[in-house]
Parts: C-alpha cells; structure tokens; sequence
C-alpha cells in the first residue's frame, strides 16, 4: 500500500508543481475546475446520491456556478469566499463535540447544498492567489503549510499522542498529534518569512495566520472523515490508486485556501484583494 501511495504521490506532485510554476492562471483555473467537478461528484456520493448520472450532473453544477461566478460575478466573488471561511470556523466548533449519524445511504440535501459553499470558494480563493504577484510561490507556500501539517500532526502524534482529539470522528488524531503540526507549520513559516523577505512585524503575523490556518486544515479533515463515517464509507472515491479519492487528498485544502486569502490579505498584505463588505 504505501509503495503504491508514493508512486501516485510522485507523478501527482510533480504536476501539481509544474501547473503552479509553469502554467498561466486561466490554464490553472480550468485546472481547478476540473479538480471542482471531480471533487462534486464524490461529494454527490457521501451525500447519498447512488445514480452515477445524478451524481455528475450534480458535479457538473457546482463546477458550472464556479465558472459562472468568476466570469460574470465576480465582483461578488469574494463573498464565496468569506462566507467559507465563516462556514469553516462554525463548524470547528461543531466537531469538537459531534457524533456521526449511523452509517446510511439515505440521501442528504443539506450536505449537497455545502458543496456550493465550499467547492467554488476553494477554487476562486487559490485562483485569486495564484493571480497575484509572486502568486505561485505563494500558493505553494499555503499548500505546502497543509501537508507540512499533516506531516508534522502524524509524526508527533505517533511518537506523543495520547489524547484524542475528536474521538467519535477520528481516534487517530490527537491533540499531541496537533502541537506537532503547529510547531512543524511554524518552522516552515519562519524560513518562508526568510525566502519572501518580510519584515519582523509581517513575519510575526504569517506565523499567527500559519496557526489559524493549521487549526482550520485539521477541521476539513475531521469534517470529511465525519462525511465518510455517515456514509459508511472508508475513502471518498478510488481516482488515486493508493490514497482514495480527490476528496481524500484534499480536504484540508478545501478548508485552509479560503480562510489563508481573507488573512493574506488583512494581516499580510492589506487590502491587496478587493475583500470589502
């Protein structure tokens, strides 16, 4: 299993890395797209959409509003993106203390009406990143934070977890596990302060924003795991051999992309996004 996951991880990253770096935003953008209706269709089956027409004609709605939004609204763009980012925070909160649902097919409108909260948000606040100047290297920085994380939550809470985090969610996460991730996400920052020459006090606020972000990846990934344990299913889809779905590799993204362009932009580089009320 694991030599399978490494050999979908390498080819995957290094794609990953070559459409940031070396493809402009509109091909990046149709990217996303892509990654949204994917996305959409697992999402469509965790929600209890059995009919595999149902379920792409469902994926292709939200892919459609994404597109739809940044091409004729998208001075209204930034809402999605605050009201994700509001979504997110609220339901940390709730997951501290949840309890999934017995596992059923049943079908579930209101997980389906979320998508369209989360999916296009995700999509337009990593377009808006990657858009700006020095936007790749900026994105792979909010990215690479999400799986320096993941990273540093698994080792720590390996070697140190004892207490469990979200037990009826996820009994292997930990809150040692959680500290390993702040601290390694907080290293991380530090050099990245260095590579993009800030000064002490914006240095000072990335690494709060690399906090907030590492606390709201971990409720993408509860929240995803809490999707799954409803539906009675271990992964989200089977699309990468060895890691399960899209949905599987990117939960924490969904969640941490919004929430970093709204602190970029009030902490970091003020008013550098058009992100007025």
């Amino acid at each position: 299993m694991l030599y399978q996951r490494i050999l979908t991880a390498i080819p995957l990253a290094a794609f990953v890395f070559w459409i940031i770096f070396f493809q402009p935003s509109t091909v990046f953008f149709y990217f996303l797209l892509f990654v949204v209706f994917v996305s959409g269709y697992e999402w469509a089956k965790l929600s209890g959409v059995n009919s595999k027409p149902l379920k792409a004609l469902f994926a292709f709605s939200v892919a459609l509003s994404t597109w739809v939004i940044t091409q004729y609204f998208s001075e209204y763009a930034i809402w999605s993106i605050f009201i994700s980012t509001l979504w997110w925070f609220s339901i940390s909160y709730y997951l501290k203390s949840a309890k999934p649902r017995a596992a059923n097919s049943a079908l579930k409108p209101d997980k389906l009406f979320i998508a369209f909260v989360v999916l296009p948000a995700a999509a337009i606040a990593m377009q808006k990143i990657h858009s700006m100047q020095q936007g790749a290297d900026w994105l792979f920085y909010a990215l690479a934070l999400v799986w320096v994380a993941d990273i540093g939550a698994y080792f720590s809470g390996k070697k140190f977890g004892k207490t469990k985090l979200a037990p009826n969610i996820s009994p292997g996460k930990t809150k040692e596990g959680l500290v390993g991730a702040i601290i390694a996400t907080s290293i991380y920052t530090l050099i990245a302060s260095y590579y993009f020459e800030l000064g002490t006090d914006r240095s000072a606020l990335l690494l709060l924003l690399s906090v907030i972000l590492t606390f709201i990846s971990v409720t993408g990934d509860l929240y995803f795991s809490f999707l799954k344990r409803e539906a009675g299913l271990k992964d989200s889809g089977n699309i990468l051999p060895g890691h399960g779905g899209i949905l599987d590799r990117i939960d924490s993204v969904l969640s941490a992309m919004p929430v970093f362009v709204v602190g970029f932009n009030w902490l970091i580089y003020a008013n550098l996004f058009d992100l007025r009320l």
